[in-house]
């Protein structure tokens, strides 16, 4: 393949005329339940769950919780050296929300706290749904979601 765009049908061809089956590995079970932790707080209303799986030196994490957990956000957030010149660590992150979704507050900031503790790329997915939430009941998930960030 010379690097140019291509359609399916022909990159199918060129697999099946250039890879045999033994050229494929497929290991089983790559990550097993233990390789996950959960952390797990219990509202005034629901429930929020945050699953945390380390890849190499990186995280993938999940937030899930409420009447309705979906994908409204994903952060990736990158450590750099901080702009203050102190010598710490910063991060700087992008985000992917689905239209409607105010998930990205509760997935950025787990992405950037994790991201800047352990000076690692961390891309943090997930929503939090309950409807007609009250004003409290935000804050409630707002600070569930700082505490839980304290315990990875």
């Amino acid at each position: 393949m010379d690097g140019t765009s291509i359609n399916s049908e022909k990159l199918i061809n060129y697999v099946e005329n250039n890879l045999s089956r033994n050229e494929i590995q497929i290991e089983e079970n790559q990550i097993n339940n233990s390789d996950i932790k959960v952390y797990e707080k219990e509202l005034s209303f629901s429930t929020i769950k945050i699953y945390v799986l380390k890849l190499g030196n990186d995280y993938n994490i999940t937030i899930s919780g409420g009447d309705n957990p979906h994908i409204g956000t994903s952060v990736l957030a990158i450590p750099r050296p901080s702009l203050t010149g102190d010598e710490s660590i910063s991060a700087t992150s992008s985000v992917m929300n689905m239209i409607g979704h105010k998930d990205e507050q509760i997935c950025r900031y787990i992405a950037e706290k994790v991201c800047i503790n352990k000076n690692a790329v961390v891309l943090c997915s997930g929503g939090f749904h309950v409807d007609n939430i009250s004003k409290d009941g935000i804050n409630e998930v707002l600070q569930a979601v700082k505490e839980l960030a304290e315990m990875i």
